[in-house]
C-alpha cells in the first residue's frame, strides 16, 4: 500500500450549480489501507457553502489553510481564516459558508472512515472531468 499521496493523483469530484465546490479524496482504506481515518481536501467557491449536515457515526476535523468563512458546529458560529482547525463531534450539525472573495481551501478528516464515501454519490458529486463536460452541455 502507498503511504504518500499528492493532490494530483487523488480522486477529484465536484458539485456544480448550487453550492459549487470540489473535493480530492486522498487517504482512505482503499488507497492507503487506513483503518481509523479518511482524509482529503475541499475547495469551496466564493459565496458557496458546505450545507448544514450531520455525521452520525464519525468525528470530523476540518482544517482551513487558505481563505475565510463562517463555520458552524452545533450552536457555535465563528468567523474563521487560515490555520484554523474545526472539530466536529459525532452527531453535531455543522456547515461552512465561504464569506470571502476567493476560494476557501481546507482539509477534511473522518474517523472512522466511511463518511467520505458520500463524495462518491453520483446524484450530487461527479468526477471532475465529467462534471465539466456536463456543464458545457447545459
Amino acid at each position: 500500500m502507498r503511504r504518500i499521496f499528492t493532490k494530483k493523483e487523488s480522486e477529484h469530484r465536484e458539485v456544480r450549480g448550487h453550492d459549487p465546490r470540489s473535493v480530492h479524496i486522498m487517504v482512505e482504506p482503499a488507497t492507503a489501507g487506513s483503518e481509523h481515518l479518511a482524509m482529503g481536501t475541499e475547495s469551496v467557491d466564493p459565496g458557496s457553502q458546505i450545507p448544514l449536515h450531520v455525521h452520525p457515526d464519525a468525528e470530523e476535523i476540518l482544517f482551513v489553510y487558505e481563505g475565510r468563512g463562517r463555520a458552524r458546529v452545533g450552536e457555535e458560529v465563528v468567523d474563521v481564516g487560515p490555520e484554523t482547525a474545526i472539530f466536529v463531534p459525532k452527531g453535531a450539525p455543522h456547515g461552512f459558508v465561504n464569506t470571502g472573495g476567493a476560494h476557501v481551501h481546507l482539509t477534511w478528516t473522518f474517523s472512522p472512515p466511511g463518511e467520505h464515501e458520500n463524495f462518491r454519490d453520483e446524484a450530487v458529486w461527479k468526477h471532475a472531468a465529467r462534471s465539466r463536460a456536463e456543464g458545457k452541455d447545459a
